[in-house]
């Protein structure tokens, strides 16, 4: 008879898993070091999630939910969605979430490389945020067309910079870049033509 999972034990293992992860990202992932960086055998971890792919699937779903954080939103009616943009940017581009976004950026390129493979992280890697600004902006005004042109602006804004910043360490520049966008962004809604 199968021994049943320990589903609160499963939750512990998936976070450490996935801290091990955002350290090490993905490209030699192995079940063994990363048991042994547990403190579990590999039989553990397959016995509390299946396969090593069942185990990348539910660890990047647990990556997805982290940096969905940066969009903490009390109460979406009320928020001033450039506030929203400026918030999660800086909560991205902290240096506690450096190796955060480098694994992000990694299992981005890899899911492109093998969509198969990763196809639930392809089905929200846009629409989570897209529909996060979208609904804010929204609610502060914006026609529905015009929301979602402008979170998908700032969406592929963000990543772009974002992308520069882990890549060049340039935190001034990027930042710099980061506020005239913002800027040209809060000014194209106010004459109208977001």
């Amino acid at each position: 008879m199968a021994r049943q999972v320990d589903h609160q034990r499963r939750a512990g293992l998936l976070d450490s898993a996935a801290d091990y992860v955002i350290e090490c990202g993905l490209a030699d992932l192995s079940l063994r070091p990363m048991a042994r960086e547990l403190g579990v055998t590999p039989t553990t971890l397959v016995h509390h999630f299946g396969t090593k792919d069942q185990l990348l699937e539910a660890i990047i779903q647990r990556v997805r939910e982290r940096i969905l954080e940066a969009a903490h939103i009390e109460d979406r009616a009320v928020a001033d969605p450039y506030r929203v943009i400026r918030d999660a940017w800086l909560w991205m581009t902290s240096p506690q979430h450096e190796s955060l976004y480098r694994l992000y950026f990694e299992i981005y390129g890899s899911a492109l490389q093998a969509p198969e493979r990763f196809q639930s992280f392809l089905e929200h890697v846009v629409t989570d945020w897209l529909a996060i600004l979208a609904d804010v902006l929204e609610r502060n005004g914006a026609s529905p067309n015009s929301a979602t042109n402008q979170a998908t602006l700032a969406v592929a804004v963000v990543r772009g910079l974002l992308l520069d910043h882990l890549t060049t360490g340039d935190t001034e520049r990027v930042s710099s870049a980061f506020e005239t966008f913002l800027h040209v962004l809060q000014a194209q809604n106010r004459a109208g033509d977001g």
